[in-house]
């Protein structure tokens, strides 16, 4: 089954993105340098919060989207309030077996500056990574670009795999059920919605 992508309309009221982190801090009991373990599973998650909608047709098609996505998978953009993205090009990855903390990555608008704290989808085998850049770096005169980023690739990607600088998030959403309020104004809420990346 395919992820459900959930209405871009009307927009969200608020909003907290966080890094869930399965790595660690090693603390020696009796001193010594404490060390971080970096483990590969590392990933986002999004928890927003809806304005009470009018109940049709807008509150009806979210109840409904947010319905299937609780069984399937939930697709939704990743708000970066105020930044704007420009025109980064068609960027895809440069490269087969990637792996680590950078990627590579071909097809960017020359001398289009990722910047640190942007967000970008990796799309590999149909299912979006979400990652952020770390660090400001500029695309070439060929629109090649090496871009760290956070966390680490989780996935090997292919060669070509897109790029998409206009990130999503996908995964399930957290919870064992899905309520929502039924108001007599008539609007209905459907509260906070929290999406965990999968993998």
């Amino acid at each position: 089954m395919s992820s459900i992508l959930l209405p871009s309309s009307p927009g969200i009221r608020s909003a907290k993105p966080r890094l869930l982190d399965w790595g660690g801090r090693l603390v020696p009991i009796l001193g010594g340098e404490t060390q971080t373990l970096l483990r590969l599973g590392t990933r986002w998650s999004f928890e927003f919060v809806m304005p009470p909608l009018r109940t049709e047709p807008v509150g009806r098609n979210w109840v409904a989207k947010l319905a299937q996505a609780k069984l399937d998978g939930a697709i939704m953009p990743f708000i970066q309030d105020g930044f704007d993205v420009g025109a980064p090009g068609a960027v895809t990855v440069n490269g087969d077996g990637q792996s680590g903390s950078l990627l590579a990555v071909k097809g960017a608008t020359a001398v289009y500056p990722f910047r640190p704290g942007q967000f970008f989808s990796l799309i590999h085998g149909g299912r979006r990574y979400l990652h952020m850049v770390t660090a400001q770096v500029i695309a070439d005169d060929a629109g090649l670009a090496t871009l760290p980023l956070l966390p680490m690739l989780r996935v090997i990607p292919d060669d070509g795999d897109v790029v998409d600088m206009v990130p999503k998030i996908e995964g399930s959403l957290i919870g064992q059920d899905f309520p929502w309020d039924v108001l007599t104004t008539p609007h209905i809420d459907v509260g906070t919605v929290r999406i965990d990346e999968d993998a």
